[in-house]
Formats: C-alpha cells, sequence, structure tokens
C-alpha cells in the first residue's frame, strides 16, 4: 500500500512543480492564482499532520480516507465544471481528453477490483462516480470535439 502511494506522491510532486514552473502568473484558466494553489496544498498537508498527531489512529485513518474519497471524486468530476460552456460554444476543447481517458480507465479497473474483489464501498463508489463522470465528459467529447468554439455573447 505504501509503495503505490509513495509513487504517486512523487509523480504527484513532479507534475505540481513543473506546473508551477511553467504556469503563468496571471493564469486566467485557473480557479484562482498559482501562489493561491500553493498555500492551498500547504494548508492541506498541515491539516493532514495535524489530524495524524492529534486523532487516535483509528479515527485518523478514517477521517484521512474519507477525505481522499471525496478528494478523488471531486478530482475525476472537475473536467466537467466547464460542461456549461462546452455546451454553450460547442467546444469540447477544454476537456482534456489524454486526463479522461486515464481516468475512465482507472475507474473501470478499481471498480471491477472494488465490487468483484474486495467488495469495499470506499473502492467501487467513488470510482463509479468517476467512471460516470468520465463517461459525460467523453460523450461530451465526442459530440462537440475541438471544434473552435462559438464566443459566447458578452
Amino acid at each position: 500500500m505504501m509503495a503505490p502511494n509513495s509513487v504517486g506522491l512523487l509523480l504527484g510532486s513532479y507534475y505540481f512543480t513543473t506546473f508551477r514552473r511553467h504556469v503563468s502568473i496571471g493564469a486566467a484558466n485557473l480557479p484562482g492564482t498559482a501562489s493561491q494553489h500553493w498555500n492551498g496544498l500547504v494548508i492541506f498537508i498541515a491539516f493532514i499532520l495535524l489530524v495524524a498527531t492529534t486523532l487516535t489512529k483509528d479515527l485518523a485513518v478514517e477521517f484521512i480516507g474519507e477525505l481522499g474519497i471525496l478528494i478523488c471524486m471531486i478530482m475525476f468530476a472537475s473536467p466537467l465544471s466547464t460542461m456549461k460552456v462546452v455546451i454553450e460554444t460547442k467546444s469540447a476543447d477544454s476537456i482534456p481528453l489524454p486526463f479522461t481517458i486515464a481516468c475512465v480507465i482507472n475507474c473501470v479497473l478499481w471498480s471491477v477490483v472494488g465490487v468483484l474483489d474486495m467488495n469495499d464501498f470506499n473502492i467501487y463508489f467513488p470510482n463509479l462516480a468517476g467512471l460516470a463522470a468520465g463517461s459525460a465528459q467523453l460523450v461530451l467529447k465526442g459530440l462537440y470535439g475541438n471544434r473552435k468554439s462559438r464566443q459566447l455573447p458578452v
């Protein structure tokens, strides 16, 4: 359990560092600035460390696990935040296809393992929700593709 999560932590850290290096200071496509993302990460890590050191082990494990499930579901559904714009502009350019495909494959595999092998709601439920979100994104990508978007009236 520790090794796969360590690899994920290292790859996530590399991605975040690369993102910070290449994102422009006033990037308009982010929900907030790059420094707000950094500050949020630091606060989140501090909160997790506080929970891990102040609660009993069983309670901390349960709380951090449920928080992880929530964050996972938000991550899977995050590209859907542009759904309204995709439909209005008739362009799915804002939906990242590689991320969507990776999420769908990941969710299919973990859903199967969660249902058939582990019979664990905490494994299969967020992944079935992620599969639904990923499928919706693929449908939008299939319907609208990366067409040149129609400008919305200002």
